[in-house]
């Protein structure tokens, strides 16, 4: 009845009274719908803000993913060492350059997801491969890759590693041609010198013998026999004297003290000492240097070691009457000493191995002429340290040339100081 009587004045009610009231009701309710439109405004914003920051992290998060897998990728392609990983299948889910090159693969192949097995044909490697993913522990072997008419030995190691509940296989690939070819210039080392060493030792020993049963009886040949031991023994001396110079030569620039030195003065310190036996032999050392100094970027020692080798190196071969001419010849950045001989010349095949330790260019020629066989080696190695190179230009009979290839120091000289 109430609510009747209501409805019945709310219809009888006059239009402005109507208005009046609709008004501020209209208002008030546009208000309210205005704050939940704005609320569900504001909540959407937030909404997506959030949902942009996540995606934001996302990215960031991928590309950090990415460039992590890229530096990774390029770190273990350029790797020396050779890189499979398989999965429990023994699918090739990674195989780097080194690993390609190290099994002989041929390039220009995509390996990727094809089975190891197949790929690689080395029963000893993929053995090793199954014993390791039969879980036997790591193993280690060494194998070798037939290459044409040479072998690689490779050392090899197989793993097995849990990855996303699966047991993938890592296999590392290492070259030993550089070990085994550094074993093989340890031994050949120990036996040459073995073989120096004996030679001297023996004789010493035996004139040893000989003077203690001959001092009494004959005291002239006790003396000679005494001689032909301090002979021995300065032998040793300059043995042991050039191995130690080419261990500092082969030990580089480190122990090496680098200045700015006059090449014309190490040349005379080398000349001076050398003179005397060169006169000995009936030997003319010829001296024929420029007018202006020059000045290299070198050690001291080393460049008088060089000088003093190739020097008396041409007086041991060079016959009497003959001559030694000793130069140099400048470029814009590098200066090339020569020292040239009238000697018995070098054949072409011995040109290829003068430069090794204790090679004699003559081995019938008996060893009492002084040399040790290590001279050039020296040469070569010091040249290299320095920078430089050797080279050597030679006919049997026509007399040898050999030149010292050496890098200039930025302060060059003035005329020669006599």
């Amino acid at each position: 009845m109430m609510a009747a009587a209501i409805g019945l004045a709310w219809l009888n009610a006059p239009p402005l009274v109507i208005t009046l009231i609709i008004i501020p009701l209209a208002g008030k309710a546009a208000y309210q719908i205005n704050r939940v439109n704005q609320r569900q405004e504001e909540q959407c914003l937030k909404l997506l803000k959030d949902a942009d920051s996540a995606v934001r992290g996302w990215q960031e998060r991928w590309q950090n993913l990415q460039k992590e897998a890229e530096q990774t990728i390029t770190v273990i392609s350029r790797m020396r060492d050779g890189v499979v990983l398989l999965n429990q299948s023994y699918e090739i889910l990674l195989l780097n350059p080194a690993a390609n090159y190290l099994l002989n693969l041929g390039s220009g192949r995509v390996y990727k997801d094809r089975v190891f097995h197949e790929v690689v044909r080395i029963p000893d490697l993929t053995g090793a491969v199954d014993a390791s993913s039969d879980g036997k522990g790591p193993q280690k072997l060494l194998v070798e890759v037939v290459i044409g008419d040479s072998i690689r030995p490779i050392k090899a190691r197989v793993d097995r590693f849990p990855y996303a509940g699966n047991h993938n296989l890592l296999i590392t690939l290492r070259d030993e041609t550089e070990a085994r070819r550094i074993e093989e210039i340890r031994r050949e080392f120990v036996a040459n010198i073995s073989h120096e060493f004996k030679t001297p030792l023996a004789a010493i020993k035996g004139y040893a013998e000989t003077v203690e049963l001959a001092i009494k009886d004959d005291p002239k040949a006790a003396a000679y026999f005494l001689a032909q031991i301090q002979t021995q023994c300065q032998r040793l001396e300059r043995l042991i004297a050039d191995m130690m110079q080419l261990a500092r030569a082969q030990s580089g620039r480190s122990q090496m003290r680098i200045t700015d030195i006059s090449l014309s003065q190490v040349i005379a310190e080398a000349i001076n000492s050398n003179a005397p036996v060169a006169e000995a032999n009936g030997i003319e050392l010829i001296v024929d240097l420029p007018a202006t100094d020059v000045v290299l970027k070198a050690d001291h020692e080393a460049i008088l070691t060089i000088a003093n080798n190739l020097i008396s190196n041409a007086i041991r071969y060079t016959p009497k009457d003959g001559e030694i001419n000793v130069s140099y010849r400048l470029e814009e950045t590098f200066c090339t000493l020569v020292v040239k001989d009238t000697g018995v010349g070098i054949t072409a095949s011995d040109q290829k191995r003068i430069f090794e330790r204790f090679y004699r260019v003559e081995k019938s020629r008996s060893t009492d002429d002084g040399g040790t066989g290590i001279g050039l080696s020296v040469v070569k190695n010091l040249a290299e340290a320095l920078g430089g190179e050797v080279t050597v230009n030679s006919q049997p009979g026509s007399g040898s040339t050999f030149e010292v290839r050496l890098p200039r120091g930025t302060n060059q000289g003035g005329p020669h100081q006599h």
